[in-house]
């Protein structure tokens, strides 16, 4: 996932780079607050999730998309209905990764 223009983003080592783009994913209230969803009530079928949200179904849509696209969320289909759950391996290798980062000594 890139934000920059490669020009700026070859500058940068590859560890930093992917840890910006992944922190701009959590960038936006709205995903934060359907991780909290997720976090508190496990896997919820994605209709649910729109239903706890302040914003229209094709808003929550390319919220929920965004946090997938980054592997923070999977999914599962059921019949018509779609899961949702956090993959906490990711989140975890997320924070792993900028506690190393931050706290190395150079």
């Amino acid at each position: 996932m890139q934000y920059m223009p490669v020009a700026k983003l070859e500058a940068f080592e590859k560890t930093s780079v992917d840890l910006a783009a992944f922190a701009k994913v959590l960038g936006h209230p709205a995903r934060i607050c359907i991780l909290r969803q997720l976090a508190a009530n496990g896997e919820m079928p994605c209709m649910e999730i729109v239903a706890a949200l302040p914003l229209s179904q094709p808003a929550c849509s390319r919220h929920i998309n965004d946090l997938r696209k980054a592997g923070l969320l999977k999914s599962r289909t059921l019949g018509s209905n779609v899961f949702f759950r956090i993959d906490e391996s990711v989140l975890n290798q997320f924070c792993q990764t900028m506690n190393l980062l931050l706290h190395t000594d150079s």
